[in-house]
């Protein structure tokens, strides 16, 4: 089992499913002791795990530090959107870039719209994609698609 399955997404999965209270990440650097919420690795595991986390930019926080015996606590502590990506939390904006994708988006929303009304016009839209440049589309869609996300996260 490679040390992605085995450490790095479950400490992934786990902070983006619970993350830390006021977004202050308290970890062991030496401990081996069960971590309390992952418990086949132990407190020096998941600091590890942080740790290459942050540097893959999965993680966030402002200046990590360290106490005397091993405590450590990283301030203003996320779960990036690239971390998100990777566990599926979060769409990949750019693999929607082309116009054959962003049409097939378009057709399956038409396919749950409310009214009639809305159908026809995300499948005008959905065709009007497929005839537009990908280049175009791809500008335009990660632009207004990471504005959105951004400010569903409040930056």
């Amino acid at each position: 089992m490679s040390l992605w399955r085995k450490r790095d997404e479950p400490v992934l999965r786990h902070l983006a499913g619970s993350p830390p209270e006021h977004g202050m990440l308290w970890t062991h650097r030496t401990s081996e002791a069960p971590h309390a919420d992952v418990p086949h690795l132990t407190e020096a595991e998941f600091f590890r795990s942080v740790l290459t986390l942050g540097d893959a930019g999965y993680l966030g926080w402002s200046k990590a530090k360290g106490e005397s015996g091993g405590s450590w606590y990283f301030p203003h502590f996320q779960v990036t959107g690239a971390g998100k990506q990777q566990l599926g939390l979060w769409p990949h904006f750019e693999a929607l870039g082309s116009p054959t994708a962003l049409a097939a988006l378009l057709e399956r929303m038409a396919d749950e719209a409310a009214t009639e009304e809305e159908r026809s016009n995300l499948r005008r839209a959905g065709e009007a994609v497929k005839r537009t440049a990908p280049e175009l589309v791809r500008s335009a869609f990660v632009g207004v698609a990471s504005g959105i996300a951004r400010s569903f996260v409040g930056l």
